[in-house]
Parts: C-alpha cells; sequence; structure tokens
C-alpha cells in the first residue's frame, strides 16, 4: 500500500471523530470565554450532557442501549463529506444561541454547561447527516449532468 492510500484510509478512519472533537472542544471553549474556568459541577455538567446526548442518539438509532451493535466498513461517495464544514460550524453557531438563551434566563452554570454539552452532541450528528445528505444528493446531480444532458435525466 502507497503511503498515499495509507493516508487515504487514516483520514477516512479519523474524520467520524474529527468534526465532533473540534464540535466539543469548541463548544467548550466558548463557555469558557463566556463564563470563564468552569467549576467541578460545570466540568460535570457538559460531560453529562454529552454523554447524555450521545446516548439519546444511541438509543433512537438503534432502538435501544442494551442490543447487539454491528458496524460496516464507513464508504463516503465523496471525500468533501469526510471535512465536516457545515457541521461543525452550524453547531458552534447553535452552542453560542444557546448560551446566549442562558444567559438572558440566568441558567445556573452546571445546567448551562449540560445543555451546551448535550446540544453539541446532538446537534453535530443530526447535522452530519444533513451535510451528508446534501453531498451525495450534489454529487448525483453531478454525476447525472455529466452522463446526461443536463436536465438531470440519462439517455
Amino acid at each position: 500500500m502507497s503511503h498515499r492510500d495509507r493516508l487515504a484510509r487514516t483520514l477516512l478512519d479519523e474524520s467520524w471523530a474529527y468534526g465532533y472533537t473540534l464540535t466539543i472542544w469548541g463548544a467548550g471553549a466558548f463557555l469558557i470565554a463566556e463564563y470563564g474556568v468552569p467549576s467541578h459541577l460545570g466540568v460535570l455538567g457538559y460531560v453529562t450532557g454529552s454523554l447524555l446526548g450521545f446516548a439519546a442518539l444511541t438509543w433512537y438509532s438503534f432502538g435501544g442501549l442494551l442490543v447487539d451493535v454491528e458496524r460496516d466498513g464507513r464508504s463516503v461517495k465523496s471525500a468533501v463529506e469526510m471535512v465536516h464544514l457545515f457541521a461543525t460550524f452550524c453547531n458552534l453557531l447553535l452552542a453560542l444561541a444557546v448560551m446566549q438563551v442562558e444567559h438572558v434566563f440566568g441558567v445556573y452554570e452546571p445546567l448551562g454547561f449540560g445543555v451546551v454539552g448535550f446540544v453539541a452532541t446532538v446537534g453535530y450528528s443530526l447535522l452530519l447527516l444533513i451535510e451528508e445528505t446534501i453531498g451525495e444528493r450534489c454529487l448525483d446531480l453531478n454525476e447525472a449532468k455529466r452522463d446526461g444532458d443536463g436536465d438531470g435525466e440519462t439517455e
């Protein structure tokens, strides 16, 4: 396997966690910039919110938490689906909006951190679905134009 093929495989494997890492770190940094260094309860609130968000997504996606899970290899139609610009930036804007609402209502710090952790986790995953769907549809449209006369239909 060439170095380029190894790098491509590594990027494909890492891309799932990459955008989430940017989102969860970015949302945490926003909280620190807004509130200062969190208390121990603030950190626990943030982590608890993130865990609850991931548990909710897992429960919904797999139909429960105590079920067998099988994972197929990952494939993407286009490399741009691995960059996660839309899901990451939109979710960070969502985190900022949630923080502003929390400010208006004077939310208790650990609860506020928990809500942002939950929103960062759930929001990223849901926005990623939108991003991948749009990416796949754009690629399908490009293929249809290339194969047909430009109206999306093949001859």
